[in-house]
């Protein structure tokens, strides 16, 4: 007791010397190479968070988001920009619309057990990713194949998350060692790895490197450090990834930045548009992915991730590949329960930014199940289903945007890309369609190139 009081007088201390610290540094003129106090909040709040247990921290990013819009509704008050016809006519809908979805998803009956079986679905692969069952032996000599076999063993639907998180958890043994971490996906150990297991292992591995080094950063680090750790993340990725994986383990920079530093995204999308534009797509892909598992968007109804899909990326890139991310993540979630694709549909189908984006990200998932669990029971009944046919409009949609889509996908598209060695084009924006027939007539397009072993 003695030591914890200590501790926390510490604490205390050490806080509101911070807080006098920081009031100083707004004062105070300084020059451009000096931390700012924005700096000084953003990397203690950052360190508060790594101390906060699943469910504080998704208690924290819900506060953290909402009072952000707080703060940016109140700003436009005091700019006057709120009394514009426009921004008034579209709060007016945002609010209309939302409280629709909401009332819609909680009426008791049908749409309420379906957002408590897609609540229950997230929450499972959370899990799934973050608490993997299968774990990588500290210390010791492991075969990484028999842990891909213990994955698998799992069962279809958990093996495509506990892979992933596989993936991460191997990366993180190379962390720290002296030497370059180079071939972590090509060496000797890796060499007999099946095929079914490379891309979800390449996503846990870009998880892991995203992390790493994200967290060396800030909002306001100079842009040369920015630059430097976007550098090294996509050296890492090119160094440790097979040919035609490389993609995935880049999408996954999005994943990390959108849910973990979410004022870093519009920064890193300008660096990378500079030094590395073919990754733009992969991230904001990723950033799409990351909406549907964040905490605010975790309980279907109470806030809609397609509204941020459609306007927080600043082009059309980005907004296209947000979507298709999102629409990515929405069905390979959901795939053992193709009624909730079809309710989604059926109150929001014809409200879509974009369908080419949703089919892609649709034909995508398919694509990755098809690949990670052949003959998997859940992606055969997925494609064989049918809408009610009573309901002509949902019949349309299903049609249009995910039953022929999907089937194309998984029995078309999915073996040109396997094929040709393109499976990370899964996981970003793109005419499906169009590569594939570029691909079988020989033509082949630019892929992620890998660097020299």
């Amino acid at each position: 007791m003695r030591k914890l009081s200590k501790s926390a007088l510490s604490y205390s201390w050490a806080m509101s010397l911070f807080g006098v610290r920081q009031i100083d540094n707004i004062l105070t003129p300084r020059c451009d190479t000096t931390p700012g106090a924005e700096d000084a909040f953003y990397s203690v709040t950052q360190a508060a968070k790594d101390e906060l247990s699943d469910l504080l921290w998704a208690a924290f990013q819900v506060g953290d988001e909402l009072q952000r819009d707080f703060i940016e509704l109140a700003f436009d008050f005091l700019t006057l920009r709120a009394f514009h016809p426009g921004y008034i006519t579209r709060l007016t809908s945002d609010v209309a619309e939302q409280s629709q979805m909401t009332l819609r998803a909680f009426t008791p009956g049908g749409n309420c057990r379906l957002t408590w079986r897609e609540f229950m679905n997230n929450y499972e692969v959370y899990n799934l990713v973050k608490h993997t069952p299968v774990r990588v032996p500290q210390g010791r000599e492991f075969s990484l194949g028999q842990l891909v076999e213990d994955a698998y063993a799992l069962g279809a639907y958990p093996d495509l998350w506990a892979i992933e998180g596989l993936g991460h958890d191997y990366a993180a043994t190379f962390w720290g060692q002296a030497e370059p971490i180079r071939n972590i996906l090509t060496n000797e150990r890796a060499g007999l790895l099946p095929d079914k297991s490379l891309t979800m292992l390449h996503a846990g591995m870009g998880l892991f490197f995203a992390q790493q080094l994200m967290r060396t950063v800030t909002p306001f680090s100079p842009a040369c450090e920015i630059s430097g750790a976007l550098q090294e993340f996509i050296a890492l990725c090119k160094d440790n990834s097979r040919r035609g994986y490389t993609g995935a383990a880049y999408e996954s920079l999005g994943l990390v930045t959108r849910t973990l530093h979410s004022q870093m995204v519009p920064i890193v999308d300008r660096q990378l548009s500079e030094i590395e534009p073919e990754v733009v797509s992969y991230f904001w892909h990723g950033a799409g992915r990351a909406l549907y598992f964040l905490p605010i968007y975790f309980a279907p109804g109470l806030s809609s991730p397609w509204r941020a899909a459609e306007r927080e990326p600043p082009h059309e890139l980005g907004r296209l590949n947000m979507v298709a991310g999102l629409a990515w993540a929405k069905t390979i979630v959901n795939l053992r329960q193709p009624e909730i694709m079809e309710n989604f549909l059926k109150y929001q189908g014809r409200q879509l930014y974009d369908t080419r984006a949703f089919t892609d990200g649709v034909m995508s998932s398919l694509i990755i199940g098809y690949d990670i669990t052949p003959g998997d029971v859940y992606i055969t009944r997925f494609l064989r289903r049918q809408p009610d046919p009573s309901d002509s409009c949902l019949v349309e949609l299903w049609n249009n945007l995910v039953g022929r889509p999907a089937n194309d996908a998984a029995l078309c598209h999915f073996p040109a890309l396997k094929k040709h060695e393109r499976m990370e084009e899964a996981f970003h924006y793109k005419n499906l369609a169009e590569l594939v027939a570029r691909l079988e007539g020989g033509i082949s397009p630019p892929h992620t190139a890998q660097r020299d072993s």
